[in-house]
């Protein structure tokens, strides 16, 4: 086997490793942007406690706050203290800005019933309610300066990002020597997890600084409550409520792990009244923070590390899902380049090439998955169009399925290199649609075109596997089931993440460049015979034999029964329905985005057993009972917490579990039906490439309706009502294939 690799080889296998490594440290630095804020709301939050408790002994008094005497001397400090802080501003009843320190902002702002942030173009403003003795007297409003709170955040960037290069130069490096793809695989993984580690360690520093800032000003706040008692010269045996203050105080900032008085060594009042008398110990691992006081006495707050990692906690998911999104990219990235190598053990060399542009036709495709329903909704409820949100979707899928008969014959024509160029181009051109021209009707119109161009682009590729051997046919196949997969989970996990720093027409754009690419490489793809009619062993497939297909009750019972609902179940359910459902529940862009992935992990751990089962043992109809099965299952799992109650976290699990468990069983029908549909009478009569072929452009239709079907269930029973009514129409469904297999099986062997 040649050892080590062509200058060109190396200098993509860097490429893709910079790509990879360049968007985590992006990710990284996006999480920080928006972390790092509310750590410095928090404090910002705790610091107006400080001034408020100032301001309270003369708002008791009944007195106005224009009469107060040296507010300025008492907020500079503070201001002074934090860069990110441009102003602090004192405003009366009516909103009107009485004093500031450092920046007044506007005349006047309405103050809030209750604390209160607002995010402006460049400020974040924390308004703090002031309360007088004749009721409310004015607020606190702290403006801190975004774009000084990103500078902060960006500190780690530089490192990270010539850690990130120097990785990637590390692996070119590696690649010039060593030319085995899974050894490459390997070292890409190795710098991705050494980057990664960097990454959320600094995310950690990041977040811990923000914290014990926090903790100091929550300390700091008490100190100011508490401070008068010494300056008195009281003696803290005389005083009551000093334990139930503490501990209101706790419980008002509920990640506090601890808070008390401390006067020499010992705690005088604590939160939890077991704690007096005893010395001061924070819990283990917690950052803590001691205000001093006078005599010697110490105000301490310990926040749990908990505080951090949980920050830090959203970061790593984030991170785990783009490893294993780059992961795809740089597994497909070095297929490619090693394409003419033995080991890629493919069934028909030809695959090699072909896996890559399919991989990013789909990736370019999902970018949008896991914000596209919510802009859809959001367009459609702008201009008063009922069911805007599925008729895109229907429309993306309708033009699709329109563009199956006349890409198979432009493929027979023209040749899959063309048609796949054709299609990539079409593709990039509706992707940047959206982006320059937001709104519904260019949304729709968008999606009509992406349609068509995916399917031109589906025709070309599998133009290819027509001519595959019969012991290899499900095999075949499951090259596009595993490229649409792997196309999917990347898309999906990228795209999400993006979203947020980007915008939907940023992600748009990055569509059109991923489809502008498919077009570069559909010139490398080889000539399939595939392409020529006597490949295929009976011509490419006319609507014309579609009667005599629907004539095999075995090909109308895949196509009705498991395999339509199945694509109707991924464009209804999946695509569809479970991002508007869960963004209803409040997930995110990239949590939506992730749960899709679960879906394509199921389909891609699946697809190849199923398929190679089906190939050796021929039960391909068994596999498709089960497939249905545990469908139903799936959805009806995602729906269940809308139904019965459960807490959050049991919600959470079976969603991730129904969607996990849909992709599972779709990965047991997506191949194997092929082998079920080419066993059919219709096989018999029209040949299987051709009767799989017209299989393959009828169950589109289940893409078209999925949508709109799930659509008017979701409308008629409720969000959970109508995932267990879909739940139990594919059940039923299910049960009926059995009974036209178990038929079909039966008249096969007579």
């Amino acid at each position: 086997m040649r050892r080590g690799g062509g200058l060109g080889a190396a200098a993509a296998a860097g490429l893709t490793a910079l790509f990879s490594l360049t968007l985590l440290v992006y990710v990284g630095w996006g999480e920080a942007k928006r972390g790092w804020p509310r750590f410095a709301e928090d404090k910002a939050a705790a610091e107006a406690e400080v001034l408020a408790a100032a301001l309270s002994p003369h708002l008791a008094a009944g007195l106005p706050l224009t009469a107060f005497p040296g507010f300025t001397q008492i907020a500079a400090p503070i201001r002074a203290a934090d860069p990110a802080l441009a102003g602090i501003v004192l405003r009366g009843p009516e909103g009107r800005a009485l004093f500031a320190a450092g920046e007044e902002g506007e005349a006047a702002r309405p103050p809030p019933g209750a604390r209160e942030t607002q995010l402006t173009e460049t400020r974040l403003l924390v308004t703090h309610p002031l309360a007088g003795r004749f009721g409310a007297a004015g607020a606190l409003e702290f403006r801190l300066d975004r774009e000084a709170l990103a500078a902060r955040a960006s500190r780690p960037l530089p490192a990270l990002a010539a850690l990130a290069g120097g990785l990637a130069f590390a692996v070119f490096l590696f690649a010039l020597r060593e030319g085995r793809r899974r050894r490459l695989f390997v070292a890409f993984a190795a710098a991705f997890l050494i980057a990664a580690t960097a990454v959320t360690g600094s995310l950690a520093a990041l977040y811990a600084e923000g914290a014990e800032a926090r903790a100091k000003a929550i300390s700091e706040s008490l100190a100011g409550r508490v401070g008068p008692l010494f300056a008195y010269g009281l003696d803290l045996q005389d005083v009551n409520g000093l334990d139930a203050l503490l501990g209101e105080y706790a419980r008002a900032n509920e990640d506090v792990a601890a808070v008390g008085l401390v006067v020499g060594g010992v705690v005088a009042a604590h939160g939890e009244p077991e704690a007096v008398g005893r010395p001061w110990r924070a819990p283990a691992g917690a950052l803590e923070y001691r205000a001093p006081l006078p005599a010697g006495a110490e105000i301490a707050v310990a926040l749990p590390a908990a505080v951090v990692w949980r920050a830090v906690a959203r970061s790593v998911r984030n991170f785990a899902a783009l490893l294993i999104a780059s992961g795809l990219v740089a597994a497909t990235a070095f297929g490619f380049i090693r394409r003419g190598a033995e080991e890629d053990g493919g069934p028909d060399p030809r695959l090699a090439a072909l896996r890559p542009a399919f991989f990013l036709a789909v990736f370019a495709d999902f970018l949008t998955a896991g914000f596209l329903p919510q802009l859809a909704e959001r367009y459609a409820a702008e201009v008063g169009a009922s069911g805007g949100a599925s008729l895109v979707f229907s429309a993306y899928f309708g033009a699709f399925l329109l563009a199956l008969l006349p890409a198979t014959a432009l493929s027979a024509r023209l040749g899959a290199r063309r048609v796949t160029l054709l299609g990539a181009l079409l593709v990039a051109f509706a992707s940047s649609i959206p982006a320059l021209s937001p709104g519904f009707a260019p949304l729709l119109g968008a999606r009509a075109l992406a349609g068509a161009g995916q399917g031109l682009l589906l025709i070309g590729v599998q133009a290819a596997l027509l001519a595959a051997p019969a012991g290899g046919r499900t095999r075949a196949a499951a090259v596009i089931v595993l490229g649409f997969n792997g196309g999917m989970i990347a898309g999906a996990a990228i795209g999400s993440l993006l979203v947020a720093d980007l915008g939907a027409d940023g992600v748009f754009l990055i569509a059109a460049a991923a489809a502008l690419l498919v077009a570069a490489l559909a010139r490398a793809l080889p000539r399939p015979e595939a392409e020529r009619p006597e490949a295929t062993g009976g011509g490419r497939p006319r609507l014309a034999d579609l009667p005599r297909a629907f004539g095999s009750a075995g090909f109308l019972g895949a196509l009705l029964l498991v395999g339509a609902p199945a694509k109707a179940a991924l464009t209804g359910i999946i695509v569809f329905a479970a991002p508007l459902h869960l963004s209803g529940r409040g997930w995110a862009a990239e949590e939506i985005g992730q749960i899709l992935m679960l879906y394509a992990v199921g389909v891609l751990l699946a697809t190849g057993p199923a398929a190679r089962w089906a190939d050796r043992t021929g039960r391909s109809g068994a596999l498709l009972v089960l497939g249905g099965a545990g469908a139903a299952a799936g959805i009806a799992a995602i729906g269940a917490p809308a139904i019965v109650e459960t807490g959050p976290a049991a919600a959470t699990a079976l969603a991730l579990a129904g969607v996990f468990l849909t992709g599972l069983a779709h990965g047991c029908v997506n191949a194997p039906v092929i082998a079920f549909v080419a066993e059919s009478g219709a096989g018999a009569r029209l040949g299987a490439p051709t009767a799989t072929a017209l299989y393959r452009i009828a169950e589109r239709a289940g893409h078209v309706a999925g949508p709109g079907l799930a659509a008017a269930a979701l409308a008629a029973a409720g969000g959970g009502g109508g995932f267990l009514w879909i739940a139990g129409a594919i059940l039923g469904l299910t049960c009926l294939f059995g009974l036209v297999a178990a038929f079909a099986v039966r008249k096969a062997g007579t």
